[in-house]
């Protein structure tokens, strides 16, 4: 059934004013049951707010500013008196702005379905070279000035990147089972398909016919595939050397744990390409850059590399030498390997800073910032070899395979130490040795037994930091909702704290908890008055929670992640009349990074929080 755009843009409408995940589930299902399997796909993605999967480097490269001056252009070409600069500076959102002026706009109102607006926007998206901004604003131009408010409204938030809906990457796993079964029965395998493939759409193509027989039978088979990044796979914390063999029984396998970048590295043979049924190939176009696997005219070399990082995004380009290392790796013809990349110091044989790693992560300059600032990528697990998923074998028979194929490298590409302890005693020295004598900041614990669950968090793997130490047994992840302006000098600045929240599933908000102040020089406030410029909202973004105490002087829309750092997780049950945080917070809270390389979806839930303070605390 042909579904129209203006209806999809009506499900949005209703689901972002919904709260309750289940209700979304719902919605979502229902709507999408009476939808073609194509536009399911289609759907699929645009929930993402992408035309692709998060590993296909296709953007819009269509910004919020350029939107604004194309809509202003406009106004003013017509002699019309609607400043649109400043309509959007007051309201805050764009979406919301151009369904005020969308009838001052209009010429014609037409009907779209769903398929016509995906070959728009990938139109939009394939519009490159010299006066493509000019181009793509006609395009976007035209849609607006033919369709609806509401479309209009979705539509330049879809183009803006800010759809923000709510629905995370496993609501739709349980909107997928619901279509099949009427319940969550399935959910836990489409995540697995997911964590295996990292593409919503592909997933959403299993569901054909949605009778469960043969949704069962399509999905029972897939497994990991080279080119197609799997979802990293998760830690939990403890507070105690303890509780790691109490949760992971007598013998563990500990790893140093780095500071750097996740890197999935991918090598396999250009026979070896797997042809997936993907609605997104036929849209590819040889000159953009990214992931073109399956744009059979294209010329590409015997071996082909591809790395991705925790967030699935392809940084193959950022890494040349790590590229050339795989390349030169003999004996096997195809592999996955997950390590973290570090910037390194070959002279001294040592890791830089993590700020450092992250300049290498750049599009442009990339021979520049090789010779300054070399990389080296420590690999921790094998989970693909010479065409078989390894993915089900046992954490440690995966490792000694590791070792044996590649254990005697070194060069850009190296093997992990893996230590094998069945003692406190064992573990404290481990984890002392790279702590204290290494400078980590501190160690992985895994169990012997259990496979690589792609995407998943549980206690078969834990992390040991050295903030544990110190009363906090790890940083806290937040996303920046607003800040505040200060006093005397970080006056001047424009900035003089933040506001980081943390996800809450159970009403699916943002709960802001924490005033961030410490850890920041002038230079990095300057930085990040810069980098939230574009964020600001009149008033509290949607599904953004906060106790009045801490109501911040400027609203900012949730996107930038922050590491932090404090003393200890505080409880104070008077805040938690609302359930806010759960009455979390941090005593003494210190910035260690910003705009970390982390997914919303990935920032330290209530849940994680509330486990960080009762394993410190021994509070229920």
């Amino acid at each position: 059934m042909k579904k129209t755009f203006k209806e999809l843009c009506e499900l949005f409408e209703e689901i972002e004013n919904t709260s309750s995940r289940l209700d979304m589930t719902s919605l979502m299902s229902v709507f999408l049951k009476q939808c073609s399997l194509y536009d399911i796909q289609v759907i699929s993605y645009l929930v993402q707010g992408r035309v692709a999967p998060m590993f296909v480097d296709r953007e819009f490269g269509y910004s919020e500013k350029s939107f604004i001056n194309l809509v202003d252009g406009y106004f003013k070409s017509k002699g019309k008196s609607i400043d649109f600069a400043k309509m959007r500076k007051k309201v805050g959102d764009i979406g919301d702005c151009i369904a005020v002026v969308s009838k001052d706009l209009r010429k014609k109102t037409g009907e779209r379905n769903i398929s016509e607006v995906y070959v728009l926007l990938w139109e939009i998206v394939n519009t490159s070279g010299l006066g493509s901004v000019e181009r793509k604003g006609n395009m976007v131009m035209d849609f607006l000035r033919t369709s609806s408010d509401i479309e209009a409204k979705y539509f330049a938030r879809i183009v803006c990147g800010s759809l923000r809906l709510g629905m995370h990457s496993k609501t739709m796993m349980d909107v997928f089972s619901y279509i099949v079964t009427g319940n969550k029965d399935l959910s836990e395998e489409f995540n697995r398909v997911y964590g295996v493939s990292s593409d919503i759409g592909y997933v959403a193509s299993l569901l054909n016919s949605f009778k469960r027989d043969q949704v069962e039978k399509n999905i029972k088979d897939i497994s990991v595939t080279p080119g197609f990044p799997i979802l990293a796979r998760l830690v939990e914390r403890v507070g105690s050397f303890e509780e790691v063999f109490e949760r992971l029984g007598d013998e563990v396998l500990v790893q140093p744990k780095f500071d750097g970048l996740r890197l999935q590295i991918h090598r396999f043979e250009k026979e070896d390409i797997f042809k997936r049924e993907v609605i997104w190939q036929k849209f590819l176009v040889e000159e953009s850059a990214g992931l073109d696997l399956f744009d059979s005219t294209r010329e590409e070399e015997d071996t082909i590399v591809k790395l991705f990082t925790r967030n699935l995004e392809d940084v193959t380009d950022m890494f040349p030498e790590v590229v050339e290392e795989a390349k030169r790796i003999k004996g096997t013809k195809s592999f996955i390997l997950d390590s973290e990349v570090l910037g390194w110091n070959y002279s001294e044989d040592t890791f830089l800073s993590y700020q450092e790693t992250m300049q290498r992560k750049r599009k442009y300059d990339v021979d520049i910032t090789k010779e300054s600032i070399p990389v080296k990528s420590l690999v921790f697990d094998l989970l693909y070899l010479n065409g078989k998923d390894l993915t089900g074998m046992d954490t440690e028979k995966r490792i000694e395979k590791m070792k044996k194929i590649f254990g005697s490298r070194e060069g850009s590409i190296e093997v992990a130490e893996t230590l094998k302890v069945g003692t406190i005693e064992e573990l404290k020295s481990v984890f002392d040795n790279y702590v204290n004598n290494m400078g980590l900041e501190g160690v992985i614990v895994k169990q012997v037994g259990g496979g690589y669950r792609a995407g998943t968090r549980n206690y078969e793997w834990i992390k040991l930091k050295k903030s544990m130490e110190n009363g906090l047994v790890d940083t806290v992840d937040f996303v920046v909702v607003g800040y505040y302006m200060g006093s005397g000098r970080r006056a001047q600045l424009g900035i003089g704290a933040l506001l980081g929240a943390i996800y809450n599933e159970e009403s699916n908000t943002y709960d802001a908890i924490c005033k961030v102040g410490t850890g920041i020089s002038d230079e990095l406030f300057k930085k990040i008055v810069v980098d939230v410029k574009s964020l600001v909202v009149s008033d509290a973004p949607k599904r953004v929670v906060v106790n009045n105490l801490l109501k911040p002087d400027v609203w900012v829309i949730p996107k930038i992640v922050i590491t932090v750092d404090a003393d200890e997780v505080t409880r104070d049950i008077s805040k938690d009349k609302n359930g806010i945080g759960n009455g979390l917070s941090l005593r003494f809270p210190r910035l260690i990074e910003w705009d970390r390389d982390t997914n919303l979806e990935d920032v330290t839930t209530v849940k994680d929080l509330t486990t960080i303070f009762e394993s410190k605390s021994g509070k229920k």
